[in-house]
């Protein structure tokens, strides 16, 4: 009877557990889209060329892009980190690094 009942306790709690939801892709692009204009805007840059966006663990909170100057012989580059939960960007100097382009 004990195990019966045992049983019957585990089965209801398994069958109560919801499956984990992923974000769908659209979800993504338009994360990727605020993310992109929030550091396109906090750079400053004229003509600004994002790179990927870098996503950390979601305790940090906070994902990360490299925005450089498309302009010819320019090194100006600013890092971007992007506060998930304020969708505030904060930006920093960041001359000669790179990071490729965001695809198209």
């Amino acid at each position: 009877m004990r195990v019966a009942v045992t049983s019957a306790i585990v089965l209801a709690a398994i069958s109560s557990i919801q499956p984990a939801r992923a974000s769908s892709d659209e979800a993504w692009r338009a994360f990727d889209a605020k993310v992109t204009k929030a550091c396109l805007a906090a750079s400053g840059i004229r003509n600004a060329r994002p790179s990927v966006i870098v996503g950390f663990d979601d305790r940090v909170g906070m994902v990360a892009m490299l925005v450089s100057d498309r302009t010819k012989g320019s090194t100006m580059g600013k890092l971007c980190l992007y506060n998930k939960k304020t969708g505030k960007a904060f930006v920093d100097d960041a001359g000669m690094w790179a990071a490729p382009p965001q695809p198209k």
